[in-house]
Order: structure tokens, then sequence, then C-alpha cells
């Protein structure tokens, strides 16, 4: 037998040692990286905290005014005499073993315009001026070759501004005492704050603009996407005025000259695409045969400021071939719609409309002019609301109504040649044929026609300023159903006068929908108004008796819808503004008014031809 020597082979010490080295080499990295990232993660505590304190220190800085954030790529902090903490140098140091090197940023915040609103993005958007974001950013080397850097983030906002009441609406109008600025009031509705209806206290629409009389025509609608209002009036030189309300202050957008100035016509108005938000206005050029009308558009994507509107647009009308007086805008209500219908007259009486589609006018006008006669007041053109239109709440399709001229047309309540005295076209997928509401036999010299909000049911009220007589229409979504000479003895229409406005209201609880007719009956200081329930005869109500009474003969009408209520401006002859609500109560119903405070304004600059301007918000704060 062989007898192995005792010992380990050359081979075998050789592969002991190797597994050693190995073993060894991976116990001494282990030791090494965990030193490091025990290090490691002490100097990212030191960093962490470094920077914490600056963010700190610029809440501070913010807290003593929100100015002191001023825009920087990179600054330094210091404590001043008082232990205050300021902006200062380019950094700072702290040495703890090694150099930490902090620097703050101090940047602008833009947010997103496109609903839901408000979400801080880091390309596009709009400028938030009442937000900043803060960098705090330390950096230290952990080797000589190795850097690190640590960022915390915060945004700080100017928390002490005062902010604006939360309202429901707005009022805008014009005052004598003050002929550079228009003035406005918020409206609250008792519906929403649960205290009595209110308008605030009188406020300058502070716009820089200067003018040597009060403007003419006020026209103004809101967002239905943001608090934002945009409102126009025109002053005696026949400038347009365009405004911009951002919930805050008021801004001058932008002026054009449109002719007619210290008229009562109504050369332009505003429109908002009820799916976009995009603005639309529309004006006169004072042009005869081509460009009669012209329009801009603001994106909804953008806010108020004079650099965010489109460049002027002409339109070159078809139908009609003179100076255009009086326009028209009407919004589609459905959500998914940017349709807004654009109506006009011009000074040789005729009338015609489009729609626009979102980026142009891609309804075209009518085969035909809707009228080359339309009523008038007297020798002067175009004085007098002789059209409206309205969209049926359901289906998108646009109803267009008017009166053509008496003189030709109705004489004495008698229908000439076979023809009623309020006619009308609609917009489905084409425009249809003229027709003539039935019954009806006096001319409307002021017509106002309105939509149920939740059905295509519309509603129309027209006075005649020959016969003095009130007429009634109800459209059930196929066919008009005409009340002819419900009053014989109204107010007698005048120049620049609008005595008769429509509204639906809802009851809260249950009863349902009616429509309501206003109008300014014969020498009386109180409000005449009609109640109507579909197709059957609407019934007169008794006159309510505001406090104070008005003057007569009263001046201009208008019934805005609010949540479960409407509400009644009116001005009279004594240069006074009123607002009236009216709310319909179960389970009859019954109808109750209130008076809104007393006068909003006992000096207006002009009574007649929309001396005011009241919207709600579509999108409220």
């Amino acid at each position: 037998m062989v007898k192995r020597p005792n010992g380990f082979s050359i081979l075998e010490v050789l592969l002991a040692a190797a597994v050693f080295v190995m073993f060894g080499s991976g116990v001494v990295i282990a030791i090494i990286q965990g030193y490091n990232a025990n290090r490691l993660g002490a100097e990212y505590t030191i960093a962490t905290e470094y920077a914490s304190e600056g963010l700190e220190a610029a809440r501070s800085i913010r807290n003593q005014a929100y100015s002191n954030l001023v825009n920087t790529l990179g600054t330094g902090l210091v404590r001043n005499g008082s232990g205050v903490w300021t902006f200062s140098g380019s950094n700072n140091t702290l040495t703890v073993g090694k150099n930490y090197t902090r620097t703050i940023k101090v940047e602008n915040v833009n947010r997103d315009d496109i609903p839901p609103a408000g979400n801080i993005v880091s390309v596009g958007g709009t400028l938030d001026p009442d937000t900043k974001k803060i960098t705090s950013t330390v950096s230290w080397n952990f080797t000589p070759t190795r850097p690190e850097s640590l960022d915390l983030v915060t945004y700080l906002t100017d928390w002490k501004k005062v902010l604006p009441p939360i309202y429901d609406g707005l009022i805008l109008y014009g005052e004598s005492s003050s002929v550079a600025q228009p003035k406005f009031r918020f409206y609250a509705d008792e519906s929403t704050t649960l205290v009595p209806s209110v308008f605030n206290a009188q406020a300058a629409a502070g716009t820089g603009y200067t003018d040597a009389s009060v403007g003419f025509t006020f026209r103004m609608k809101t967002s239905p996407q943001k608090v934002e209002a945009l409102a126009g009036y025109v002053n005696s030189s026949g400038v347009l005025r365009i405004l911009c309300f951002d919930g805050t202050s008021w801004s001058s957008e932008w002026t054009t000259t449109v002719g007619g100035g210290g008229s009562q016509e109504q050369r332009f108005d505003i429109g908002y695409e009820t799916n976009t938000g995009d603005a639309l206005v529309v004006y006169s050029t004072n042009n005869s045969a081509s460009n009669e009308m012209a329009y801009r558009t603001l994106s909804n994507a953008v806010n108020c400021g004079t650099a965010h509107w489109s460049a002027a647009t002409n339109i070159s009308t078809v139908r009609t071939a003179a100076a255009v007086e009086w326009i028209r805008l009407e919004e589609s209500p459905l959500t998914s719609s940017s349709n807004i219908a654009l109506a006009w007259a011009d000074n040789q009486n005729d009338l015609s409309a489009m729609q626009w589609t979102g980026s142009s006018f891609g309804i075209a006008e009518p085969p035909t002019a809707l009228e080359t006669n339309l009523e008038h007041f007297g020798a002067t053109v175009q004085d007098v609301l002789s059209f409206d239109m309205a969209y049926e709440s359901q289906t998108g399709n646009l109803m267009v109504v008017w009166g053509p001229n008496q003189a030709t047309t109705c004489t004495a309540g008698v229908v000439i040649a076979a023809t009623n005295c309020i006619r009308y076209a609609q917009y489905t997928n084409a425009w249809s044929a003229i027709a003539v509401i039935p019954t009806v036999a006096d001319p409307a010299t002021n017509i106002d026609i309105s939509g149920n909000p939740t059905t295509n049911e519309l509603a129309l009220g027209s006075l005649d300023n020959s016969q003095a007589d009130l007429s009634i229409a109800y459209w059930s979504g196929s066919t008009w159903t005409g009340f002819a000479n419900v009053d014989i003895t109204s107010q007698v229409v005048a120049i620049g006068t609008k005595l008769v406005a429509t509204g639906w209201i809802t009851s809260t609880s249950g009863v349902g929908t009616r429509y309501i007719v206003v109008y300014n009956d014969a020498a009386t200081t109180n409000i005449g108004w009609y109640v109507g329930n579909g197709s059957a005869v609407p019934v007169l109500q008794t006159d309510f008796v505001p406090t104070p009474v008005f003057a007569a003969p009263q001046r201009w009408y208008e019934l805005t819808t609010l949540p479960q209520a409407l509400m009644l401006t009116v001005t009279d002859n004594g240069s006074d503004l009123f607002a009236k609500r009216l709310v319909m109560n179960p389970p009859t119903p019954t109808f109750v008014w209130t008076n809104i405070g007393t006068a909003l304004e006992t000096s207006l600059g002009q009574s007649g031809s929309s001396p005011y301007s009241f919207a709600l918000w579509r999108n409220p704060w």
C-alpha cells in the first residue's frame, strides 16, 4: 500500500488563498460600502436640513411681503440685525466637516386654463401672479471626484391677498355724474347664498378709458368656464370700448369705431362658445356695400389682456348692403356646441343672420334676406329692437323672429294681403322658409323671445307702437300658438326703448316651469305681467307695485333667469335703474315679487337702448 504524504499541495494552497482573498475582499468592500452609505446618509441629512431651512426662510420672507419674492436663478439668505430673513448674495455655505453650498431659486408659476383649470404646468398655461415656485438647492462634494446635490421645492402663494367676495353676478351701467368710467355692482342671490338677494355697493369699473360723456348700449356676457366677464359700450363719438373683468379688476382691452355715437342703436354684441369658453365680439364697421361688420376672438386658454385678442376679421354680408346699425348675438345652450348666432339689421331696414361655428361663420346667411322692410319707430331706421332670436335648449335649433314694417304690412291691427305681423325663420340643418306666427295681427315694434332651459319651448312677447297692443306667442318645439291683443292699452313704444321681456321660471318643489311676460302697461308705475303654461291662454296677473314706484313711462326691460327665480331689471323716465326678483312657490303655484333694495342708480347717463347690462356668473367662484 502506498502511503500519501501529510500536508497540502501547492495547488490546494493557491486555491485556498484565492478563496480567502475573494472572501476577504468582499468583506472589505461591504465594510467600505456600508461606511460610505452611512456617511452619505448623514451628509444627505445635513443637506436636507440646510435646504429645508432655505425654504422656511423664503416662507418668512413671503410672510413679510409677497412682493419680496422677486424672481432669481440663485440667491443666498441672511438674517438682518433684527434676526429677520432676507435675500442676499448669490449663495450660502455651511461647514460641517465639509462645505455645503445652498442657493435659492424663485420662479413664476403658470396654470392651465383648460378645464378643469388651475393645474400648475411647466409648459404653456397662463401666469398666476399670486404663486411662486421656490427651489432650495444644496450641493457638496462627497469625495473630491464625486459631487452630490439635493433639491427641495415648494410653492408659496400671496395668502394675505384679499380675495373678492363670492357673488352670483354683476351689473354694469353708466352714471351721468361720472362720465369717464362705468359703474358696477356685484349681485348675490338668496337661492345660493341663503341670505336675502342683494347688490353690493357701487364701484367704478376703472379701465383707463376717459370719455366726454357716458356710454351707450352696454352689453356684457360671462364665461361658461371661468370667472371672466366681457363688456362693452359705445361712447358719444361712436367708439366701441371693450372691457374685461377677471373677478378682481377691470381692464381695457381694445377700442374701434362703430359709428352711431350718442344714438339709440346697438352696433356690437358679445358671446361665448358654450363648449370651449372662447369669446366672440362682433361689431359694425359703419361701412356700406362691403365689410359691413368685423369680429375679434379671445381664447379661453388665456385671460384678459389686449395682446391675447385675435386681429380683426371682416364680414362682408351677402343679404344686406348698407351700414349695420343693430347687432344681436345668441349663444347655443348645448354643452357640446360652439355655435353663436348672429343677426343684424342695416339702415335700409334689411335683416339677415348667420351662425359662428367655432372658428368661422360656418353657417351662412339664408337664401334671401329675412326681411327687407323691418319694423322701426319713425323716419329714423333701426331705432328700436324689432327682432330677436333664441335657441331650443334640447335640439340647438335656432329661431329668429321679427316684425315687418307696420306701414306696409299691418294697419290698425288689420292684416294686409293675408300677411300676419310677426315673422320667423328657423335654422335646423338648413334655413327654413320664412313663415308667420298665427293669430297675431299687430306689428312687433318691440320683441323679445326666450327659451325654456330644459325643453324646446320658446316664449315671445311683442308691443306695437301704433295700437299700443301686447301680443304673446308660445312655441311648443314644433308649432307656434299666437295670442293677439292680450292687452290693448300698453305703453306706446318710443325710440330707444324696450318695454317687454320674457323668461322662464322653475319652482323649488316640483310645480314645473312657467313662462313670464313682463311689460310696461299704459301710464303705470307698476309691473304688468302675464304667466303662461304651454299652449294655454296666458293669464294676466295683478300688477306688482314696486318700492319705490317707477317713473312713467319706463324705458328698458330685461329678464334674467336666476337659480329658481327670475330677475327683472328696468330703467324708467327718471334715469333710475331698478332690480326686482320673482319666485314661483308650490303648490298652486303662487308668484312672489321682491324689491332688491331701492334704486340701484338714480342718475343714469341715459335710460334707453340697453343703458345697463346684468349677467350671472356661469362658472362661479
